[in-house]
């Protein structure tokens, strides 16, 4: 078994931003929760539900981040690496259920839009997309690069983008009177929310269903696997993600060697060109022939 750099998580330069983007973002949801009730503007209300997933996001990722920090146990031999991929589906699904409420809400008032205050609505979504842009730039300045971050992140670009929507949408009821915009513009947040929601789904489930990591082609693992001398052969191979950061592989490897202590040094060099590749965690069962062959010589024992 080979352990590359890639197996450790570098949520150390992620974590006061994580606490300070917390702090701004539920400072910016009551600003949004109030100024929604006063303005009457669905748009930002719409903004408003997004960023409260965006708070609920941060502290579910927050949480997340320590439980994966957490040391292997008995019980859990990979730790609770994987703690943070079920917060970033969390997060996920939060985003499509907000979608999905937003357009009812929508629809229902794009046919009669109640009156909007277009100042009030237009300060507020200055103050959101300055604190969700800013914080969506730290996230991605941490140098973290898993999942829970890249999903806490993604969470408050799109409501960056959200907030500029409703800056438009003040800004149309100012100097046009077209107080139609707000619902309108919540469609598109909507869209927004939910294109996010539906990616982070996709990419949460495929680690939890053990999928081929993305960018891990597995000829070329193989390829390096059987370039070495003394590998005759590389069956049952398996390749899956742990969690956004950690690649784990196991095969079974038929080599070539007089000794189990040649075979293991031919495992050792095997380990090292994987991990060179990106693997994090190898584990390898040395043969000195294939499974079928083995198979092949029981079922001829017990004939004779």
């Amino acid at each position: 078994m080979a352990e590359g750099p890639g197996h450790a998580h570098a949520h150390g330069g992620a974590g006061p931003v994580f606490r300070l983007a917390l702090v701004a973002n539920g400072v910016l949801l009551v600003v949004q929760v109030v100024g929604a009730l006063l303005f009457g503007s669905l748009a930002l209300l719409a903004d408003t539900v997004h960023q409260g997933s965006d708070v609920f996001a941060l502290v579910v990722a927050s949480v997340a981040m320590s439980l994966s920090a957490r040391t292997p146990s008995d019980r859990y031999s990979f730790g609770l690496r994987r703690a943070e991929v079920m917060a970033a589906l969390l997060n996920a699904v939060l985003l499509v259920a907000a979608a999905g409420w937003i357009v009812v809400e929508a629809t229902r008032r794009i046919g009669d839009p109640p009156e909007v205050s277009g100042w009030g609505v237009f300060t507020v979504a200055v103050v959101g997309l300055c604190v969700n842009g800013s914080s969506a730039w730290m996230l991605q300045r941490s140098g973290d690069q898993s999942l829970n971050v890249s999903g806490a992140a993604l969470h408050l670009l799109s409501d960056a983008a959200g907030s500029f929507g409703v800056l438009v949408a003040g800004l149309a009821v100012v100097l046009w009177e077209a107080a139609w915009v707000d619902p309108a513009v919540s469609f598109l947040i909507a869209g927004l929310v939910l294109w996010s929601g539906v990616g982070l789904v996709s990419r949460t489930t495929h680690i939890l269903l053990e999928g081929t990591p993305a960018g891990v082609d597995t000829n070329e693992l193989t390829n390096a696997m059987t370039s070495h001398e003394s590998v005759d052969d590389v069956h049952h191979l398996h390749v899956w993600a742990v969690d956004s950061t950690m690649v784990a592989l196991s095969a079974h490897v038929v080599v070539a060697a007089d000794s189990l202590h040649d075979a293991q040094l031919v495992g050792a060099e095997v380990e090292g060109s994987l991990v060179e590749l990106g693997v994090s965690h190898v584990t390898l069962a040395l043969e000195c022939h294939s499974c079928g062959e083995d198979r092949g010589a029981a079922g001829s024992g017990e004939a004779g």
